[in-house]
């Protein structure tokens, strides 16, 4: 899953292997660093977000005598029985020590899959002996989740801050399937409604996880540590259709409209099994040989793979990449070690799996071609269960009543849908209730005693306001007001802030009106949650200074050593000013060479650096659906850029990518609903402050006296 250059850089780095470091996130899903000894022996690994795992063995990178890829296949290796080991080591210490103390000695992927190892042995013993046993367990469950908040609402590192809030999404889940199962009476451990819940088994020495009647080994693919989804009925039916799937070599294709979490639970399902899974946005240029050369990697190295909007694809390359999967198919299916794959022979790894996801009936789709439908099970994904999603969510950010005001998050989207104007750029699905809710963590964590109601409406009101026009304020204050009665929120203050934007309005000439201020401070809300977004509207509302006003701000801030801001880095591309080609890559068409675009060398370069400055990407043109659908993958929580050359470069968490056209007309509802916007409008900024700036320009001779 590396292009070319990727690979030469890699195999060149003989004499030090740290070099290879910033290449490791692209090789592995977990690990981000290693741990290097004086006489360059590994001894750890280290995730993305700081956790660190001893391995079993040192790994000595001298003695592969500069060969990078022989201690990068042994590093493999000793990764899988390492995350073995440390899972042995989590099962033995679960019985002897308190759960609340075992949940915070070991690494998050151990705590996961051995509690719910625990869980499905605790169930299955339950069952065979009487119903009152399932109760007490139910009763037990509930104690237990209880225990975890109690410690979320503590003071905790931001390691076991994550673990938590994933185990209290699967513990709620594992309670919901128990009350099920109590309610329902159950007639043994043969029962359907038991057989089709996500169980895990220790066998043979080994982990093994089961769904119905297929079953799956566990990958021990480290995947550091990170959250999960929260399981609706939607994701166990699409889990249970994707398991069936693998069981008898085949595909799955969730289908359906943007934001249901299609690519999302393809991803959890990976996490549940432990195996990579590599997600690829498919764009019109992609050719077979493009796709050859990624399926021989996914078919050597049995990771998964999951092609993002696979209709996007041309027809006629599909049907040969229908033949290149369908090779793949028959040989995990015969069993066989090698086969022949475009005229290379290959090992094969029976664990490998392709997935696609489709949106039907957009701008730039076509169908697929029935030799290729036969290779999938397709899963219809529709709109998910809101409310569960977001008390969950709540629930494992520290909330106390989750319920009421989940409810509310609801009701305010119903209403806004049926009451606001329609415009083309506003949203009300998943992805919006997602940023309401990771703006409420934040505000949890940082005022972990204020009034719950008042968390909420504050980050309710921050993620929408930017975006309504001016004649559905009012209305939106009213839908507000009446959820949420009786509530005032507290000014935010931004004193520092708002000097430094009137100083800066000053230098260039710009009048600090009340409503510039406040959109002004909206972009830079926005900024903080989004890293993707959109400032919208016509000409002459102040789109380009608002951006040009706040970097000069955040840039004296910085200087002063005030806020823990940085200074920022701006790049503009026109992107309508050139070809698709120009602007992402392109191949040439005799040769077949690589040569990179112009967003793909920027934003590889902002990747890349290690300055704490903030960068911008800013596109200042219009959207369509064409040119930004390639980077749907950079906009929602994978942050990936995909590039034709098969190459894959993770954003950096200091870039922001802001967009900046006039109207979202002709935007697919998959590129609005990943954006955070924020709408200008000319007649609220009026005609007065350019005139105060006109006469701030005019000669002195042209003074109020002559």
């Amino acid at each position: 899953f590396l292009s070319n250059d990727e690979l030469l850089e890699i195999l060149s780095e003989t004499k030090d292997p740290t070099r290879v470091q910033p290449h490791l996130k692209k090789c592995f899903e977990g690990i981000a660093t290693l741990k290097f000894t004086d006489i360059m022996d590994i001894t750890h690994m280290n995730s993305s977000e700081g956790e660190n795992v001893p391995l079993l063995e040192t790994i000595s990178t001298a003695k592969a005598r500069g060969a990078v890829e022989k201690w990068l296949l042994e590093l493999e290796g000793i990764m899988l029985r390492s995350i073995r080991e440390v899972i042995i080591k989590a099962t033995d210490e679960y019985k002897k020590v308190a759960r609340v103390d075992w949940v915070r000695n070991h690494t998050g992927q151990a705590v996961l899959c051995v509690s719910q190892l625990y869980w499905t042995m605790f169930v299955t013993e339950a069952i065979t002996k009487s119903p009152e046993a399932l109760r007490e367990y139910y009763e037990l469950n509930n104690r237990q989740i209880d225990d975890i908040v109690e410690l979320v609402r503590g003071k905790l590192n931001m390691q076991n801050r994550v673990t938590l809030g994933a185990l209290v999404v699967l513990d709620v889940h594992a309670r919901d399937v128990l009350k099920d199962l109590c309610d329902k009476g159950m007639s043994g451990a043969n029962d359907f409604q038991w057989l089709s819940q996500l169980r895990y088994y220790w066998e043979e020495e080994n982990l093994t996880t089961r769904m119905i009647n297929a079953e799956l080994k566990y990958g021990y693919e480290y995947l550091g540590n990170s959250g999960r989804l929260v399981i609706t009925p939607l994701t166990d039916r699409c889990y249970r259709t994707l398991f069936g799937a693998l069981n008898l070599h085949l595909g799955g294709a969730p289908e359906g409209p943007a934001g249901t979490g299609k690519t999302e639970t393809t991803k959890d399902l990976a996490k549940a099994v432990a195996k990579q899974c590599v997600v690829f946005n498919c764009s019109d240029g992609l050719d077979y040989l493009a796709l050859g050369k990624f399926f021989k990697g996914l078919a050597s190295c049995g990771a998964w793979s999951c092609f993002d909007e696979f209709n996007r694809i041309d027809l006629e390359v599909l049907s040969v990449v229908a033949q290149q999967i369908l090779t793949i198919q028959k040989a995990i299916g015969s069993g066989a070690e090698t086969f022949i794959f475009e005229g290379t022979e290959l090992n094969i790894n029976p664990s490998c799996a392709v997935f696609i996801t489709m949106n039907p009936g957009y701008a730039g789709r076509s169908d697929l071609p029935d030799n290729l439908k036969a290779l999938f099970r397709t899963v219809a994904m529709m709109v998910p269960d809101y409310a569960m999603i977001a008390e969950i969510m709540l629930y494992s950010s520290g909330f106390v009543n989750a319920r009421p005001l989940s409810v509310k998050i609801v009701a305010t989207y119903t209403l806004c849908s049926e009451q606001l104007s329609s415009q083309a750029h506003y949203d009300y699905g998943m992805r919006a209730v997602k940023s309401v809710l990771t703006a409420a963590a934040n505000l949890k964590l940082k005022y972990p005693d204020a009034d719950e109601a008042i968390l909420m409406l504050r980050s309710i009101n921050d993620v929408n306001l930017p975006k309504f026009l001016g004649h559905d304020l009012p209305l939106f204050a009213g839908i507000t007001s009446d959820l949420f009665p009786g509530i005032v929120l507290p000014e935010p203050d931004y004193g520092v802030l708002t000097e430094a934007i009137s100083e800066n309005c000053k230098k260039l000439n710009l009048q600090m009106t009340k409503s510039f201020l406040d959109k002004i401070l909206q972009v830079y809300e926005m900024m903080l949650v989004r890293h993707g977004f959109m400032i919208v509207g016509e000409p002459f509302g102040g789109k380009t200074s608002s951006y040009r006003v706040l970097a000069g701000a955040l840039g004296d801030i910085a200087e002063k050593g005030i806020m823990e801001e940085n200074k920022v880095v701006i790049t503009v591309i026109n992107p309508k000013a050139i070809t698709m080609g120009e602007l992402y890559g392109s191949f040439d068409p005799v040769s077949h060479e690589w040569s990179d675009g112009i967003l793909a060398v920027s934003y590889r370069n902002f990747a890349s650096s290690t300055t704490p400055d903030r960068k911008w990407l800013i596109f200042d043109g219009p959207v369509d659906a064409i040119w930004i659908e390639n980077m749907n993958t950079v906009l929602d929580d994978n942050k990936k850029l995909c590039l034709m050359s098969g190459e894959i470069i993770q954003l950096a968490a200091t870039t922001n990518l802001i967009f900046e056209p006039m109207d979202l007309a002709v935007a697919s509802p998959a590129t609005v609903s990943r954006c955070g916007m924020v709408y200008m409008e000319p007649h609220l900024l009026g005609w007065e402050p350019l005139l105060e700036s006109w006469l701030n320009e005019l000669p002195e001779t042209m003074n109020a006296e002559n």
